[in-house]
């Protein structure tokens, strides 16, 4: 369960790990557990949510930890906590955030606070509306952390060379018959589902109506494919703005948070500006279409993590989330 707060308690451990785990997640997974031991909080990865076929080496659900990391950081800061971030060492490893009381860091509280409640991966069809140069600037500027860097592909022109790459990605990816099955496993085909669970991609984020999952079983499996995926990131991409690749120089544990950081920045910055945004993630998960997208990009040397499309849009209905008890780590 949650942590009761006491006189000793030196932080609220509840709000803090509300506010991070509104964070994204691959297939909304929430791959997180939270551990308060004094004046830390600890935030474990949950292998028993990882996506084995789509994530192999994990790197993506540790991208989901740094948004969640990012998130409890914001909060953190709104309260005046001072924080010193323990990065993991090695997959597998957690991430550990010291706390500690500091009053004059209340006039700097980040602006982003408020819209960690408001910001959503909005999965429709943006539309054609262009973002303004100062928009643009704001959300191309959002972070500074060291060894990350952001590519802004600004207008169709500008990233139709990665079209290719992310049809290319999409049809290895339905080819494969465990993907199917394991995108299916966590797709909830009703709000009752949904609202059950409280994890995982609720159909309704998608534009689809609610079918149940023995329908949507049957949909999914036999009528979706790689030739019907294409077709619509086709159509999604004639009505995006700009596209966003996060890249690291470094492949390892603590560049894979750190782009989560870096990319829930973005996406809170987007948020306060109004722009929509969504994972578009196919050719940095297939590793042989990233090694291509890394030399289409000019960064061999690097390493393109996530690549996210934006624009503008109406909101869609907001993904479900576990509870703070749910996610309460229990040491054994």
């Amino acid at each position: 369960m949650g942590v009761n707060m006491t006189k000793e308690t030196k932080f609220d451990f509840n709000f803090l790990v509300e506010s991070a785990i509104k964070a994204p997640s691959g297939h909304n997974t929430q791959p997180w557990m939270f551990e308060q031991r004094d004046n830390k909080i600890i935030i474990h990865p949950d292998l028993t949510r990882s996506l084995p076929v789509v994530d192999s080496d994990n790197h993506e659900l540790y991208i989901s930890l740094g948004c969640a990391l990012e998130n409890l950081l914001i909060a953190a800061r709104h309260e005046a906590y001072a924080c010193k971030v323990q990065y993991p060492e090695k997959p597998g490893s957690s991430i550990t955030v010291e706390l500690n009381k500091d009053d004059s860091i209340k006039a700097e509280t980040d602006i982003l606070f408020d819209e960690i409640s408001k910001r959503q991966v909005t999965k429709s069809k943006y539309n054609n509306q262009i973002l303004p140069a100062d928009v643009l600037k704001q959300i191309s500027s959002c972070f500074n952390f060291k060894g990350i860097s952001l590519l802004i592909l600004d207008g169709k022109r500008n990233f139709e060379k990665i079209i290719p790459l992310i049809i290319e990605a999409n049809n290895l990816q339905f080819n494969k018959k465990d993907f199917l099955n394991e995108l299916v496993n966590w797709i909830r085909f009703s709000k009752n589902e949904a609202e059950k669970k409280k994890d995982g991609i609720w159909s309704a984020t998608m534009g689809m109506p609610g079918l149940g999952r023995f329908i949507g079983n049957i949909i999914m499996k036999k009528l979706v494919t790689a030739k019907s995926g294409a077709k619509r990131l086709t159509e999604l991409l004639e009505h995006t703005q700009g596209l966003a690749i996060f890249i690291s120089d470094s492949n390892n544990a603590e560049a894979w948070v750190k782009i989560g950081q870096a990319f829930q920045r973005f996406g809170l910055t987007a948020t306060h500006l109004g722009v929509s945004h969504a994972h578009l993630n196919m050719p940095c998960e297939e590793i042989e279409v990233r090694h291509k997208l890394a030399k289409r990009i000019n960064l061999e040397n690097k390493h393109p993590l996530l690549l996210i499309r934006y624009g503008y849009a109406e909101k869609m209905p907001y993904s479900y989330r576990r509870s703070v008890d749910d996610v309460f780590y229990k040491s054994t």
